[in-house]
């Protein structure tokens, strides 16, 4: 039997934005390695947001898991999840829930010499488009340049995190209906200032509208901005357990449902949200901000899922500070093409 002998957490220290990085080790020294989610940034404390996820895993998940049998997944989550219920079913609990599952899944992967995507059930798209997710940048000339970088790699979709509606008609004035608009302000709106930007943002075709207002979880107010502005929405990204999702979707907001990996439970959950967000028949654009084992899950995952239509590749200008874990994948027209490898590797 192979059991889990050491489960180490190192956080990527950024100013821009830190990783919890997950690293478990069995009896016979294969290594999985997962990603829980990162936190906020913290320029005055790099990592600081970072720690009390690291601590979950750290304090009390590890000890729980180690001497056990690593290719027991699904029993370890269950016993996990039973067991963290007091802490709470969200948050940080199922954050550092996420990166142990994510590592084991890897582990289980490369021992067996089958990528993620294979025992999910092999791919289902040979194929899948991605768009170019710029931070937060603040400048027209910064936003320009990096739609360029992106459309001469052949990305033909790009997503915004600017609050002011003027970005939207910058990209069009300069590129103009070639490529495809996404505009997220991770709810920084209030309802009638949402309305407002979406009606002229709708004048410039735009894909979704993410996030639009605060709180993010207002679902009645989410869904008036979508009926008074005709625009497709998304979101998903701060919601976490099996019955949020349902809760959700029974709202009939989204168009575009974007589950975070490393928040939701890791792999294991993503196998049985795949399977309900078929049932409703929804887009699914799985949400990731993080060049790292996250990204790499989230990839595999997406190949298996038969409602999967974009894939999001963070887009970062040279020298922006971002510490990242890995390289981004091979990008051909704007396409990726199915995983393989072992684990959450691509090759």
């Amino acid at each position: 039997m192979s059991e889990i002998k050491n489960i180490k957490v190192d956080v990527l220290k950024s100013k821009q934005k830190s990783q919890v990085i997950v690293k478990i080790t069995d009896s016979e020294n294969n290594e999985g390695i997962g990603e829980a989610w990162w936190g906020l940034p913290d320029p005055e404390n790099p990592g600081g947001y970072s720690d009390p996820i690291a601590s979950v895993i750290e304090n009390i998940l590890t000890p729980k898991l180690l001497g056990k049998n690593a290719n027991n997944i699904e029993k370890h989550w269950q016993d996990l999840s039973d067991f963290g219920y007091r802490y709470g079913d969200q948050g940080i609990y199922l954050m550092g829930l996420s990166g142990i599952d994510i590592a084991l899944w890897d582990l289980f992967g490369k021992k067996n010499k089958l990528s993620i995507c294979q025992i999910l059930g092999g791919a289902v798209h040979e194929t899948l488009p991605c768009y170019a997710s710029l931070p937060p940048l603040r400048s027209p000339k910064l936003v320009i340049q990096e739609t360029k970088r992106a459309i001469n790699l052949g990305i033909t979709a790009i997503k915004l995190h600017e609050i002011e509606t003027n970005y939207v008609n910058i990209l069009r004035t300069e590129f103009g209906n070639s490529i495809k608009i996404m505009v997220d302000v991770n709810g920084h709106y209030s309802l009638l200032e949402a309305i407002k930007a979406g009606n002229k943002m709708k004048e410039h075709n735009i894909t979704w509208f993410e996030e639009p207002i605060k709180p993010m979880r207002d679902y009645k107010s989410i869904k008036t901005v979508g009926e008074k502005t005709g625009i497709p929405l998304a979101g998903g990204e701060n919601e976490y357990t099996l019955t949020d999702f349902k809760n959700l979707l029974d709202k009939d907001i989204l168009t575009y449902l974007q589950p975070e990996i490393t928040k939701i439970g890791g792999i294991t959950t993503a196998k049985k949200l795949s399977t309900l967000i078929e049932m409703y028949n929804i887009a699914l654009c799985p949400h990731n901000f993080s060049i790292g084992p996250s990204l790499y899950a989230s990839i595999h995952w997406a190949f298996s899922s038969l409602k999967t239509t974009w894939i999001e590749i963070p887009w970062v200008p040279e020298n922006f500070g971002f510490d990242f874990y890995n390289e981004l994948p091979k990008i051909s027209n704007g396409k990726i093409k199915k995983p393989t490898g072992f684990g959450i590797n691509l090759e």
